[in-house]
């Protein structure tokens, strides 16, 4: 029985009245769509016997802190670095070390073996030099509260994945020694918002850029080229002074899971430079593992040398952001 059906998010109720089979792997991923598809497909051709549970990143954090005491779930996939921790900090993840962690770079390894990491996700800076010209773009997230860039850049909802990973990249340039933002730092980000086109929705903030206001893009560096590629134009990703973040996506085994062993086989699998390679051929996905990079198109190859990493402690950071989105929401937006 092919069991690589898609589940959207109201679908997922359903997995609880009517769980799984015994030898099928369980997995929960924000992965849809076609992205879901290939790794459904692509596991069942190389013997695992998965479900894949879809749903957003915040919907499926949800539900698994609800399950911590009954979980449905066997393997986590794909959920960003902020999310990952704070499971793993709830106690929702059991130890494992993949066949292929050895390899990855020391930054991605989790130093408590839970969660390890398989490609990266740049949050860019870019511009539309049809608009604005080279000489005159931003170089650093911090050039945005100048008056020449007023009504030029977009902020999109707090509840988008993208802007909450700015604005904790912008936020952690203001901590003070006890690792809380200064005030300095929420100064910066009320005249951040003062000089933004804030938007609510994926529409009005294409709107802003098809009507000429806005020609600076805050987004993840393929919703970058996909914007560029809707408006017919040409964008450039700017190498920011002090680093671009970046976000992750990882992968982990349940505490409770009573399939370890086919939970296990699953990771070794799916992270492999093998597997990885494949899916930067397929979607354009930068991997983690300097093998699998090598095996990546040019064009993957590329872009993982646009812009230099952020330094960020996520697991650090991951416990305070809802605090600050929350504060953001209440007095600065």
């Amino acid at each position: 029985m092919r069991l690589s059906t898609l589940v959207a998010s109201a679908a997922i109720a359903l997995a609880t009245a009517f769980p799984a089979l015994a030898d099928a792997l369980t997995i929960y991923s924000p992965q849809g769509g076609e992205r879901a598809a290939w790794i459904a497909e692509q596991a069942k051709a190389a013997g695992h016997d998965i479900k894949l549970l879809n749903a957003g990143g915040g919907e499926l954090f949800d539900r698994l802190l609800a399950e911590k005491n009954n979980p449905q779930a066997d393997v986590v996939l794909g959920m960003v670095d902020t999310s990952m921790a704070l499971l793993k900090k709830e106690g929702l993840f059991q130890a494992y070390t993949p066949t292929w962690a050895k390899d990855l770079p020391t930054q991605f390894q989790d130093m408590d073996g839970m969660v390890y990491k398989f490609w990266q996700t740049p949050i860019v800076l870019a511009y539309y030099p049809d608009k604005l010209p080279v000489a005159e773009a931003p170089k650093s997230w911090l050039d945005l509260t100048k008056d020449q860039y007023a009504g030029k850049y977009v902020i999109g909802a707090s509840a988008w994945q993208t802007t909450r990973m700015y604005l904790a990249g912008i936020l952690v340039r203001f901590l003070d020694t006890s690792g809380e933002v200064s005030d300095e730092g929420w100064d910066f980000l009320s005249k951040l918002y003062a000089g933004a086109v804030v938007v609510n929705d994926a529409d009005s903030q294409i709107e802003a850029f098809k009507s000429g206001r806005a020609s600076i893009d805050l987004n993840w560096l393929g919703g970058t080229f996909k914007l560029a590629k809707d408006l017919g134009a040409k964008v450039k990703v700017v190498e920011t002074d002090g680093g671009t973040p970046v976000i992750s996506e990882g992968v982990a085994i349940m505490a409770g899971t009573d399939q370890l062993e086919q939970a296990k086989a699953f990771v070794d699998w799916f992270g492999s430079a093998d597997v990885m390679a494949v899916y930067a051929e397929k979607f354009g996905q930068v991997p983690l593992l300097p093998e699998a990079l090598a095996k990546s198109p040019v064009a993957v190859q590329e872009n993982a040398k646009l812009v230099k990493p952020q330094p960020i402690d996520w697991d650090a950071i991951a416990p305070k952001l809802d605090g600050w989105l929350q504060k953001i929401e209440l007095e600065i937006r």
